[in-house]
């Protein structure tokens, strides 16, 4: 038996909890972004995310068809357009949250943002492993609860 190093202690040395296994879809046009989030995300303590990643709004939906996800993360900026239409679609159709990931944190983007179906907010400038973890954990705990 170990002890923690504490005279009469029996206290075992338990193995790490296994991480939570998560599959997740990172639509994002900028492929130093999807590589900083695939990088951040391989991180994680908590987590276990398997993470499918795709350039454009077509090739997410070909994603959504063949797999099913956990989550989704989508950049608000898609080269030439918002990602607003397909949050906004996207929530009406399935229970898959979905996660924001933009470089413009402003309010007026959250509200757009939230109003269209997102579930979860991340900022590209404040971005991190604890982040990712975070916000994931709370949308995913949230959808467990309903």
């Amino acid at each position: 038996m170990r002890t923690n190093g504490f005279e009469g202690s029996n206290i075992e040395a338990k193995p790490p909890p296994p991480r939570e296994q998560i599959r997740a879809l990172l639509i994002d046009d900028d492929q130093d972004d999807l590589s900083l989030i695939d990088k951040l995300s391989r991180k994680s303590k908590q987590l276990d995310i398997s993470l499918t990643t795709c350039r454009s709004v077509n090739d997410a939906l070909a994603a959504l068809t063949a797999k099913t996800f956990d989550v989704v993360y989508v950049d608000y900026w898609l080269g030439l357009e918002t990602s607003i239409p397909f949050i906004h679609g996207f929530a009406q159709k399935t229970q898959t949250p979905c996660i924001l990931l933009t470089s413009l944190d402003e309010p007026d983007i959250r509200r757009i943002a939230f109003r269209a179906g997102v579930e979860g907010f991340l900022s590209k400038q404040e971005i991190s492993t604890q982040a990712i973890e975070s916000v994931t954990l709370a949308v995913l705990s949230r959808r467990a609860a309903l």
